[in-house]
């Protein structure tokens, strides 16, 4: 089934994406207010709706014209949608090498800089697709994925967006406790369709989960996933019926009749078979779809308990083909099982058939198996992510001042000897802070202490070092000249004064005074010149700046 890898706030229904033969336009004339995901978002939204229902050819068709428009269009996020979708869409379609390439391709355009949500979405969509192709980077960017997921703020678009991509790849290799817990996670920021869309999701891995344990001979550890399956399913069915989405309560119906099948017989698997033609009458039931494969597999399994073996081997053997297309070998394996029983039931035991299971169980148990390979390598480069996370906080921690935020005295000792890349120091001191303190509280003096060091770092550059002394003493190394010094030391003059220190207390007001000297001192008093500066500042009657010499 085409997957919400790439859920968004407006969904498109059934009826939309067969009819979606061209790109939405405006009437002439018209005034078209811009989207919040760029003015080509209409048309993204467009490509993703024949997608999600299955016309994933047509989706990277509508992809590249689109993208081809964003890009000339300077829509910069709509382009990068297009290249998502382009490369699901040939998830979709079997076509996983050239999925690599369209998510390296993404990769590359978003560079460094760029929020933690997409890079996410890119490396789960890689490590999906490197999985079919048995390309080893997959554990890799799938870790990396989970991990940037703890960056995305929780109840928002891109959380929902990103957690449904890391899932699906988490569930392409078989990790599926992990899988399950990120779909778990997702709680709020698409609205009632993309609800559906998770609860959908859920409800396939569950499907998927308890098909596999069924495979490798674990039936009673499998029916804990049907029970989850068909009441996720149930779920699905009363949210897509809130937002008056009949194609997805059909499909839902679907799935919820699959687990059921497999949790009981007889009565069961009859009316699983009714219900499931009745759903097949409210969506198209494409190839490509997994519900579709669902949908056989429940017909099937009632054509063969009724004996009419032939049309029960015509569905299995169009699901194998259909399957193996798509690269969903669960669904394909559980096909071509349920397919040898038809054959078993129907002519009797046979010599050769036996033998033949035991050797796909056994290809499926390895397979099955791997998982405990991939997850110690998950949890390992999970626990590498948290220390290097840790030591990095520690190492901050050790030469951060808690208060401001800024380096502190440890960092500025450290140095200390390096006055080569500092050849200029500044004294920054505020005046009269003692009085602040005790006029309007402690309290205010930090804020005071906070505000001032956000105002010196804002007109520092990356390159310059700035540290709180001690006190309410601030001291910048500056990688410049004289000149740029003084100029530095200038500005945060002004902008302290600039200040609206009202917002801050009632009738407060800030200065500071400003020592500027060169760091060529004797070792351990690098900074004295500008000390003696400062001291110049204060004693001239402060609220001014001071250069030595």
């Amino acid at each position: 089934m085409p997957s919400p890898r790439q859920p968004r706030a407006r969904g498109a229904d059934g009826t939309a994406a067969d009819d979606a033969a061209a790109l939405p336009l405006p009437a002439r004339g018209a005034l078209v207010p811009l989207p919040e995901f760029g003015p080509f978002d209409s048309l993204t939204d467009v490509a993703h709706g024949l997608y999600i229902e299955g016309f994933s050819a047509r989706a990277v068709v509508a992809c590249r014209t689109g993208r081809a428009l964003a890009v000339a269009g300077g829509d910069v996020v709509s382009a990068r949608y297009f290249r998502y979708i382009e490369a699901i869409a040939l998830q979709e379609l079997g076509r996983h090498a050239d999925a690599v390439t369209a998510g390296e391709a993404l990769l590359a355009e978003l560079g460094d800089d760029v929020e933690p949500m997409w890079r996410a979405k890119a490396l789960a969509l890689v490590a999906e697709a490197s999985t079919r192709v048995g390309d080893a980077r997959a554990i890799g960017d799938v870790a990396e994925a989970y991990w940037l997921l703890g960056a995305v703020p929780a109840r928002t678009y891109g959380h929902l967006s990103a957690s449904m991509a890391v899932g699906l790849a988490l569930r392409s290799l078989n990790l599926l406790e992990e899988a399950d817990a990120v779909l778990r996670s997702i709680s709020g920021g698409g609205g009632p369709g993309i609800d559906v869309l998770v609860a959908q999701e859920r409800a396939l891995l569950a499907a998927y989960w308890g098909t596999s344990l069924i495979l490798i001979g674990r039936a009673d550890d499998a029916a804990a996933r049907f029970v989850d399956s068909a009441s996720t399913a149930r779920r699905m069915i009363a949210l897509a019926a809130a937002d008056d989405d009949p194609a997805m309560v059909a499909r839902g119906e679907v799935i919820e009749a699959f687990a059921l099948m497999q949790l009981g017989s007889g009565d069961t698997v009859r009316l699983a078979a009714a219900r499931v033609r009745d759903a097949a009458t409210r969506f198209t039931t494409r190839p490509e779809l997994v519900e579709t494969h669902l949908l056989r597999l429940v017909l099937a399994r009632q054509a063969a308990d009724e004996h009419r073996w032939a049309e029960a081997r015509e569905g299995l053997e169009d699901l194998v083909v259909d399957a193996d297309a798509a690269g969903r070998e669960v669904w394909a394996a559980s096909a071509r099982w349920a397919l040898a029983q038809v054959h078993q039931e129907e002519v009797g035991p046979h010599p050769a058939l036996e033998p033949l299971l035991t050797l796909a169980r056994v290809a499926l148990e390895r397979v099955w198996s791997e998982r405990e390979g991939r997850f110690a390598a998950l949890h390992d480069r999970h626990q590498l992510r948290e220390l290097t996370a840790e030591t990095e906080r520690i190492s901050r921690v050790l030469v951060q001042d808690p208060l401001t935020r800024l380096g502190n005295r440890r960092l500025i000792d450290m140095t200390a000897e390096r006055h080569a890349d500092y050849p200029w120091a500044v004294f920054v001191d505020v005046d009269s802070f003692k009085a602040i303190n005790d006029t309007y509280s402690h309290g205010v003096g930090d804020a005071v202490l906070r505000a001032v060091g956000g105002i010196v770092r804002s007109q520092a550059r990356e390159t310059d070092l700035v540290a709180r002394f001690g006190g309410d003493e601030f001291l910048v190394l500056l990688a410049g000249g004289g000149d740029a010094a003084a100029a530095f030391a200038e500005r945060v003059q002004r902008g302290v004064a600039a200040h609206d220190w009202s917002a801050v207390a009632a009738g407060l007001e800030v200065t500071v005074s400003i020592g500027v000297g060169p760091t060529d001192g004797a070792p351990g008093d690098r900074w004295a010149a500008a000390d003696a500066a400062l001291l110049e500042a204060k004693r001239a009657g402060r609220n001014r700046v001071v250069a030595a010499g």
